[in-house]
């Protein structure tokens, strides 16, 4: 009976030291929407006030905002460029901001998105910018989700929606603390015709 037990406690630790060895200290990544990202991001000093807006070419609302001051942005039907845009391209989102000369600056680019945050400081900030880049969190993706904070760097395991054929494919995602970004194919986890869990 002792050995029994002494097998099954070895063969149990055994286990368990190669699930935390295979995940590296890779933790759950948060699975939040936009509106709730963004209330963890924290923009470089040049801005007092700010706000994430959701434009429908009709009027614009922010979703989420910072600072002391009433903000009142203003788009144009013909102002056709934002992120996040909706499909088939009925609204867009984008960063609103008042800097410390007190000019407004409508941020609507990748760029402008990192210049905005600064350093990449938090997951959310990472996760922001790998969905900017089309990579999201997919349920499916068994062992996905999941990320690890480095000295200078963000490593996330993420999912990327394809159409015409449908397919999900795994990449390892990294996000400098500028900004830079990678992106390497971990394997197709799901297509059309054929499926696979990893």
């Amino acid at each position: 009976m002792r050995k029994t037990l002494s097998l099954t406690f070895l063969l149990c630790s055994i286990f368990l030291f190669s699930q935390e060895n295979k995940n590296n200290n890779f933790l759950p990544l948060p699975k939040l929407e936009i509106q709730d990202l963004v209330k963890k991001i924290k923009p470089n000093k040049n801005y007092t006030n700010w706000a994430l807006v959701y434009y429908d070419f009709t009027s614009s609302n922010i979703l989420f905002q910072k600072g002391k001051k009433k903000l009142s942005p203003l788009r144009s039907e013909s102002d056709f460029y934002g992120f996040f845009p909706c499909i088939p391209g009925g609204c867009y989102s984008y960063f609103y901001a008042i800097n410390k000369n007190n000019q407004e600056e409508y941020i609507t680019k990748e760029k402008g998105v990192i210049n905005f945050f600064g350093e990449i400081e938090t997951i959310e900030e990472a996760l922001f910018i790998a969905m900017l880049h089309g990579y999201g969190i997919d349920e499916d993706y068994k062992n996905g989700n999941i990320y690890k904070k480095m000295n200078d760097e963000f490593i996330l395991h993420l999912s990327k929606i394809s159409h015409s054929p449908y397919k999900k494919e795994a990449f390892i995602i990294t996000i400098k603390k500028d900004g830079s970004f990678s992106a390497k194919s971990d394997g197709i986890y799901h297509d059309s015709n054929v499926r696979t869990d990893i």
